[in-house]
């Protein structure tokens, strides 16, 4: 049982059950008529890759984590490099396979986030801001995936899995800056440079806050269009905007380690609360 538990843990579980719901999101955002077998297997596919991902990216950075996340697995030795390899190996296969079941899209979309995600963890997170836009295209790409396996015709219009992952794109930008900048002394013993290291930290506070206000004011631009009702502008204005605005600003001007972990944690729940006011529109 602790096996699994730790096998969990090394995933990254709940990162790779939000991306399985981004996909299951944008097909629903799709939908033309009701197909269930393409965005439950696309779903299957992202939440694979997904974990393979997050596997590679702890096997990469052991010495990282050793100052950044003692608590990781792969630190702690509870399980072994060994096993971190070949769950990501037969997890990206598993994927492949799977996408390639839906449509030559779903497949091809798989194989080149695969590509993206080792290109990132070998190369990529070692460049500032390089690594930062590949993880936040990704994040958004799981729409598009989710319309691409119901109907690859139409998975671009507009409205449609393109306006969530435009939403995601910059979530995850933002999100990446904080956790730079909480990274901070971590990176520099290791060599990664990163956004915060060239600019500094409170630079960095300026770019995130900066890409949110513009992330806000693109959240009402359905609203202006009238492509969502109420429920999406209640959700998304008044549960998530507006606190999280306000919580960055309060970090902008507090740059404390405990900040930076309560707002990164923020963004993730802003994320989740992001996907239901989607869905509630």
């Amino acid at each position: 049982m602790s096996r699994v538990i730790e096998t969990l843990r090394l995933i990254r579980v709940v990162n790779c059950l939000m991306a399985s719901v981004g996909v299951v999101v944008g097909a629903e955002m799709t939908w033309s008529r009701l197909t269930l077998w393409g965005p439950a297997a696309a779903a299957i596919a992202a939440f694979l890759i997904c974990a393979a991902g997050n596997v590679v990216n702890d096997l990469r950075d052991v010495e990282i984590d050793r100052v950044n996340r003692p608590d990781r697995v792969l630190v702690r030795q509870t399980l072994s490099r060994r096993y971190a390899i070949a769950l990501a190996v037969v997890a990206d296969f598993v994927a492949v396979l799977l996408a390639l079941l839906i449509n030559l899209f779903v497949a091809t979309t798989a194989v080149m986030v695969i590509a993206a995600l080792l290109w990132y963890n070998m190369r990529l997170k070692r460049i500032p801001v390089a690594g930062n836009m590949i993880i936040a295209g990704l994040g958004g790409l799981t729409f598009i995936t989710g319309g691409l396996a119901v109907d690859p015709a139409v998975a671009l219009y507009l409205p449609g899995p393109i306006v969530p992952a435009v939403f995601a794109f910059l979530f995850h930008l933002v999100r990446e800056v904080i956790k730079d900048i909480q990274d901070v002394e971590g990176d520099s013993h290791t060599g990664v440079r990163t956004l915060p290291q060239v600019i500094g930290v409170q630079k960095s506070l300026s770019v995130a806050l900066s890409l949110f206000l513009i992330l806000v004011l693109l959240t009402y631009v359905p609203i202006i269009a009238g492509w969502y009702g109420s429920y999406y502008k209640i959700i998304t204005v008044y549960c998530v905007d507006l606190p999280l605005l306000l919580l960055l600003i309060l970090l902008w001007g507090f740059p404390t380690p405990v900040m930076l972990k309560v707002t990164s944690l923020s963004l993730k729940a802003g994320m989740a609360l992001g996907i239901l006011a989607l869905l509630a529109r």
